[in-house]
């Protein structure tokens, strides 16, 4: 029976009859799981209807592969309940013993270093958790025990670590290589050949170009088995459509070099960019465009985009257009909006990159290039790549979580792309620098966004823990009675360079290293304009001179200021500031205003 229908991806079935799951994915991606002919299947029943249901959009079982392993799970502990137990058990007869001597089983079975143990555990809680959730019998003490997971560790393992530059620099240079060929292949090479053929059946099959003109009749389906009985093995051979076809159609290690460079350059999900469609580029826009990628995991907000670099062949968008040009006679022959389509030799057209074959193509791709690690054979793990951007990223902002964080929270980032080996000596000098970071930002002033603003105008009780002034002086602050030039002030009265009561002795721009200012977007034009100042300084001045007095201020602009307000907003700024009127902004009260 059809587990999902793909008119409605919310239902599934509530009984399943004979234990053999059928789903249609709403990706129009199928897959089975049958269990008829395995022991304990009134437990594997309940197992397999929950398993059923949560196939459905948002449910946590988002694919295949996760179905299988899944599935593998319940079956696996199945089998072993039958060796312990001399009755078939219902959901109402288990009991915490049946999931933890079972762990104890599989840990005497794998090395010490598994984590097979623990995801099969954790498999079956996960299951069993849905069915606590819509009261389905189990006991109490089997309540209890689905508040962990496991009994035992989750495995002794080195944890994943990123590549190290020498690595991705290898994996980098091997995949554009591979890119290059197939841009060339397909887009000159291979049309300049098919021009030239005609219909083998007048004008003969003994030429490259002549079969070529048959694969592309016939939509790629030709081999050289289906030639053999109309030219003979010794033609079909040496005009052989194997070789050939990849002239017209990509073939897997064109795409998995295309995916291999987009992971390193874009740091998406690999689970994520596998599943990419071809209308996934949104909104061009100056230099970059946004991916909409489909996270099954994140549940409740599984579309989502990310912002990428576009345009040049090298960068994250430039590859997804390199990706539509090259498999565009496959989508047209498939049909499938599927992005990351090729021809197999057999004749087949495949619609995506499945894990299996990803894997295998990753150690082919290895082989090929010979890619090693300090002399010893790469060993390429997909999974690493995500690791690899994050890390690079991690080292570039200086390990700043507000650049690192994207596509999960910073909790996530932290605990496990952060805390890796191949940031452990940036965490140390962090730890050195903590003093002095902690001292900068208490100088340091406070960036409000036109989000924030908004907000507040909105929650003006949120004035007192956001910006530390009252809710009854909002308004005022918000409307720009207490600007000067640089930064809107919260008391220009009560410097901390001053006495109380007493106007701000320092410089205007002491207030980029003042508790006391907050930057708004107003401010930008202004900003932007000392900015331009500052900067044309630094060819009158010695080097030394001039960091004494504009360093630290420069600093500030560039790394603290710009970055919080939207590319639109610094652009509209900068016009503003480069206009012909000089900008001059005191405080109201200085000027004569009330």
């Amino acid at each position: 029976m059809s587990a999902t229908d793909p008119q409605n991806s919310e239902l599934a079935p509530t009984t399943l009859g004979p234990l053999r799951i059928e789903v249609a994915f709403p990706d129009n991606r199928t897959a089975i799981v049958d269990w008829t002919r395995q022991p304990q299947q009134r437990l594997l029943r309940s197992l397999g209807a929950e398993l059923a249901a949560s196939t459905a959009v948002g449910q946590g079982t988002g694919s295949p592969h996760t179905l299988s392993n899944r599935a593998r799970s319940c079956r696996e502990w199945a089998r072993w309940l039958d060796t312990t137990e001399d009755v078939e058990l219902r959901v109402c007869d288990l009991r915490p013993r049946h999931l933890d001597d079972f762990e104890s089983y599989l840990r005497e079975r794998h090395p010490e270093h598994s984590r097979t143990p623990y995801s099969r555990i954790a498999d079956i809680v996960w299951v069993l958790r849905r069915l606590a959730d819509k009261d389905s019998g189990l006991p109490a003490d089997m309540l209890r025990r689905l508040s962990h997971t496991s009994v035992g560790p989750i495995g002794s393992y080195a944890p994943r670590d990123a590549y190290p530059p020498h690595v991705v620099e290898q994996l980098r240079s091997a995949a554009r290589a591979e890119v290059d060929q197939a841009v060339r292949r397909l887009t000159l090479d291979g049309p300049a050949l098919l021009a030239e053929g005609s219909d083998p059946r007048t004008a003969g099959w003994d030429s490259d170009a002549n079969v070529l003109w048959e694969i592309n009749r016939s939509r790629g389906t030709v081999t050289r088995q289906s030639l053999v009985p109309t030219i003979g093995d010794k033609v079909a051979s040496a005009h052989s459509p194997g070789r050939l076809a990849p002239m017209l159609y990509p073939t897997s290690r064109d795409i998995f070099a295309l995916l291999l460079l987009f992971c390193l350059e874009s740091g998406m999900e690999l689970e994520a960019v596998r599943e990419l469609n071809h209308d996934c580029l949104k909104n061009p826009n100056r230099g970059y465009v946004h991916v909409e990628y489909l996270k099954r995991r994140r549940h409740g907000q599984e579309w989502n985009r990310i912002r990428v670099r576009d345009g040049s062949p090298r960068s994250p968008g430039g590859l997804l257009r390199l990706a539509l040009r090259l498999t565009a006679q496959v989508r047209e022959v498939t049909g499938s909006p599927a992005l990351w389509q090729y021809r197999q030799a057999a004749g087949v057209l495949c619609t995506r990159l499945s894990p299996p074959v990803a894997t295998s193509m990753a150690t082919r791709f290895v082989a090929a290039h010979q890619l090693s690690d300090h002399g010893e054979p790469l060993v390429l793990n997909l999974s690493r790549l995500r690791k690899t951007y994050k890390a690079a990223v991690y080292k570039a902002t200086g390990g700043r979580m507000s650049a690192f964080v994207q596509g999960h929270s910073p909790d996530v980032a932290a605990a496990h792309y952060a805390d890796i080996p191949s940031l452990r000596d940036l965490h140390e000098q962090a730890v050195a620098d903590a003093l002095q970071d902690a001292l900068t930002d208490a100088q340091a002033p406070t960036v409000l966004t036109p989000q924030e603003e908004a907000q507040l105008a909105q929650h003006p009780n949120d004035a007192d823990e956001l910006l530390g002034i009252p809710a009854e002086d909002l308004a005022q602050f918000l409307s720009g009675e207490s600007d000067l030039w640089l930064s809107s002030c919260r008391s220009f009265f009560d410097s901390p360079f001053g006495a109380k009561g007493k106007p701000c002795p320092v410089s205007f721009f002491a207030c980029l290293g003042c508790g006391n200012a907050v930057i708004t977007r107003r401010k930008l034009p202004a900003i932007l304009a000392f900015l331009n100042h500052i900067e044309a300084e630094r060819a009158r001045m010695p080097a030394a001179d001039w960091a004494a007095r504009f360093g630290k201020a420069h600093q500030q602009i560039l790394q603290l200021i710009l970055p919080k307000f939207s590319e639109v907003d610094v652009l509209n700024a900068k016009a503003i500031a480069e206009s012909s009127e000089p900008l001059l902004f005191l405080p109201s009260n200085l000027l004569g205003g009330h």
